[in-house]
């Protein structure tokens, strides 16, 4: 069972991948977890910096929309174009890296688990645990979400959006290495 949804994932993966729908700093991580037998990836995201309205009255996982995402370093212009007035909250985020590994059985999984902790990622879990397999999620805990508005009306100015962009891409680029040295560590 662990085997067949291994193929069937690794199809898509390959698939979106083709598409560009994988983000090209990361598929060096997953084309080694992938490689070998008792993991395979389900998601993953090199991380990001985006500016995001979010809602006030209605559900935030269905109506919040991005109003700019960046998987590299955006300029400063770049950011500063999508701030502007929404309905709801302007929020700034910067989300880690993250990937998402199906693991063949639980002591697979902590092998992954502790080795990310050791290696900086803390914010790494287990998921999920299931007859089929086990799902670890590999995870700094680098993460900004920053109200900087609502409604008409802009908290920041550019100083602070300068800032707030700068910090973010230290913490953004501080993950991936760490993501990185793990990568390096994993099937030794």
């Amino acid at each position: 069972m662990f085997d067949e949804d291994k193929k069937r994932t690794l199809m898509k993966l390959n698939l979106a991948i083709a598409e560009g729908l994988v983000d090209e700093e990361i598929i060096p991580i997953l084309d080694k977890i992938n490689s070998l037998k008792d993991y395979y990836t389900t998601s993953s995201c090199i991380g990001r910096i985006g500016i995001m309205e979010i809602p006030k009255y209605k559900n935030p996982k269905l109506f919040s929309r991005w109003l700019g995402k960046w998987h590299n370093y955006p300029s400063f212009d770049e950011v500063k174009s999508r701030v502007r007035p929404v309905d709801g909250y302007l929020i700034f985020v910067m989300n880690s890296p993250i990937l998402h590994i199906a693991c063949r059985d639980v002591e697979r999984a902590k092998y992954l688990l502790d080795l990310a902790i050791h290696s900086g990622l803390k914010a790494s879990s287990i998921k999920s645990i299931s007859n089929k397999r086990v799902i670890v999620e590999i995870l700094t805990t680098y993460k900004i979400d920053a109200p900087i508005g609502e409604g008409k009306r802009i908290f920041i100015d550019d100083e602070y959006l300068k800032f707030l962009l700068e910090y973010s891409i230290l913490k953004l680029k501080r993950a991936r290495e760490l993501l990185f040295k793990w990568a390096e560590k994993v099937g030794r």
